[in-house]
C-alpha cells in the first residue's frame, strides 16, 4: 500500500530510487488476508442455503436471487467505484470495506425475509467491489516490478476466500445456532482486521498517484492525449478481452457451485451434513485456488486449461446423471484445476500489460465482466430448475458451459497464433 512516483503514463518511471517501505512483507500478507476474509464472508451461505430455503420460505429461484443479489451489487460497485481504486487512499478504502462487510455479515445472521437477506448481501458486494481493485493495486505498489506475482497473489487470495467460504460456513454451522454462528464469527474477524490495518499500514504510504485516465477500457479519445500509445496498445486490449471472457465463463461455473450446487450435490450424495455439502461445493473452488500456488508459464495454459474445464464439465453432467458421488468430486476438482490454469494465464497477461497507474482499475474492470458470469447465468439456471427440475437443469448447464469453454479455447488459440 504505497504511492508510486509521479510520472505521465506514456513515460518511464524516474530513476530516483523509491523511499524505503515500512513493514512491506507484513503489509503484503495483511492485504492478501483482508481480501481472503472478505471473500470468505461473502461465500459463507453456500452450505446454509438448504436451511435458508426453509427459514425464508423460498425455492431454487429464490436461492438464485439471494446469491445473485451479492453478485449484482458487486458488479454495480465495480462499475461505480472503479476509479476509487486509483484515486482514494488505499488504507481508507480497505478499512471502509472491512467495516461495511462486518456489519452486513452480522446482519445476515438475523435476516427474517429474503428482502433483508438480499440487502445485506448487496452491502457485502459493494465492500468486495471496493476492496478488490484496491487490494490488488496495493500489492502492485508493494511488489514493484513483479506483476506476475501480484496477479497470482490476487487470485490466490480471492479464489482461496471463495473456496474457504463454504467450508467455513459448514463447519461453523455445527457450533451453536447454524444460521447465526457462521455469520457472527466471521463478522468479528472482519472487524478485528480494521485496527490491524490501521496499525500496520502508514496512511501516507497508501496514497495513490493521481494523474492520467485510470480506466484501461475507457481511453482518452484524443490522439495526442498523455499516454495514448500505451492505453491503445492492441496487445493490452486483446489481453483484457481474453481475461474478461475467461473470467466470465469461470465465474459462471463458480456461481453454480456457490448457489444451486449444494442442493444438487446433497441429493446425489444422499446427505444433509452441512460440512460435507460445503466440501462438495468447494471442490472446484479449492482446486482453482491451489493452482495459483504453482508458477506456471507458457502459452499452452489458456487453451489447455479451458479444454480441461470443458472435459470436467461433461464429467459433472455424466456423474450427476449416474449418481456417482466420487465421479462428481473428481470432475469438480478437475474443473477447478482447468479454470485456475486458464484464468491465471489470462489474468496475469492482462494486468502485466498495463501501466501500474491503471493496474487497480484494470483489475476492477476485469472483475466487472467476470462477476457477470455469476449473475445472469445463475438466475437463468434457477428459473430453468423450476421448470425442468434441478438435475435436468444442471446437465443442460454443464454441457452448455463445456461448449463455451471449447469455443473460447479455439478463439484464444487462433488469436495467439495470428499474433
Amino acid at each position: 500500500m504505497r504511492a508510486t512516483a509521479a510520472a505521465p503514463l506514456s513515460t518511464p518511471s524516474p530513476a530516483v530510487p523509491p523511499l524505503p517501505l515500512h513493514r512491506p512483507r507484513a503489509r503484503v500478507a495483511l492485504t492478501a488476508l483482508a481480501l481472503f476474509a472478505l471473500l470468505v464472508s461473502a461465500n459463507l451461505s453456500t452450505p446454509l442455503f438448504p436451511l435458508l430455503e426453509t427459514r425464508l420460505g423460498i425455492g431454487s429461484l429464490g436461492i438464485a436471487i439471494a446469491f445473485s443479489s451479492y453478485v449484482l451489487s458487486l458488479i454495480a460497485g465495480l462499475i461505480l467505484f472503479r476509479r476509487v481504486a486509483d484515486r482514494v487512499n488505499r488504507r481508507t478504502v480497505l478499512i471502509a470495506a472491512l467495516a461495511a462487510a462486518a456489519l452486513a455479515t452480522a446482519a445476515l445472521a438475523f435476516a427474517p425475509t429474503l428482502g433483508w437477506f438480499c440487502v445485506a448481501r448487496a452491502v457485502q458486494g459493494i465492500a468486495v467491489a471496493c476492496a478488490t481493485g484496491t487490494g490488488s493495486g496495493a500489492l502492485r505498489a508493494l511488489l514493484p516490478g513483479r506483476p506476475a506475482l501480484v496477479g497470482r497473489l490476487t487470485l490466490l487470495a480471492t479464489s482461496g476466500g471463495v473456496a474457504a467460504g463454504p467450508i467455513t460456513g459448514g463447519l461453523l454451522s455445527l457450533v451453536g445456532a447454524p444460521l447465526q454462528t457462521p455469520y457472527l464469527v466471521v463478522a468479528v474477524v472482519l472487524a478485528a482486521l480494521v485496527p490491524v490495518v490501521v496499525a500496520v499500514a502508514p496512511h501516507g504510504e497508501c496514497a495513490p498517484q493521481p494523474g492520467g485516465i485510470a480506466l484501461a477500457d475507457a481511453p482518452d479519445p484524443r490522439p495526442d492525449a498523455p499516454g495514448a500509445a500505451g492505453r491503445n496498445d492492441p496487445a493490452a486490449a486483446h489481453a483484457f478481452r481474453v481475461a474478461a471472457a475467461t473470467g466470465f465463463l469461470s465465474f459462471t461455473v463458480f456461481g453454480f457451485c456457490l448457489s444451486l450446487a449444494p442442493s444438487h450435490f446433497a441429493t446425489i450424495a444422499g446427505t444433509d451434513s452441512r460440512p460435507v455439502i460445503g466440501l462438495l461445493a468447494a471442490a472446484t473452488l479449492a482446486a482453482s485456488a491451489l493452482v495459483q500456488l504453482v508458477p506456471l508459464s507458457g502459452r499452452w495454459r489458456l487453451p489447455v486449461g479451458l479444454g480441461v474445464l470443458a472435459l470436467a464439465l461433461v464429467g459433472i453432467a455424466a456423474a450427476g446423471a449416474a449418481g456417482a458421488v466420487w465421479g462428481l468430486v473428481a470432475a469438480s476438482a478437475l474443473a477447478g484445476a482447468g479454470q485456475g490454469v486458464a484464468f491465471q494465464a489470462a489474468f496475469t497477461a492482462a494486468t502485466a500489460a498495463v501501466h501500474p497507474l491503471r493496474h487497480a482499475s484494470t483489475v476492477s474492470a476485469i472483475y466487472t465482466v467476470t462477476y457477470l458470469g455469476s449473475a445472469a447465468p445463475v438466475i437463468a439456471l434457477g428459473a430453468l430448475a423450476e421448470r425442468l427440475g434441478l438435475p435436468g437443469a444442471v446437465v443442460l448447464f454443464a454441457l452448455s458451459a463445456a461448449a463455451a469453454a471449447l469455443l473460447l479455447a479455439w478463439v484464444g488459440g487462433r488469436s495467439r497464433t495470428a499474433a
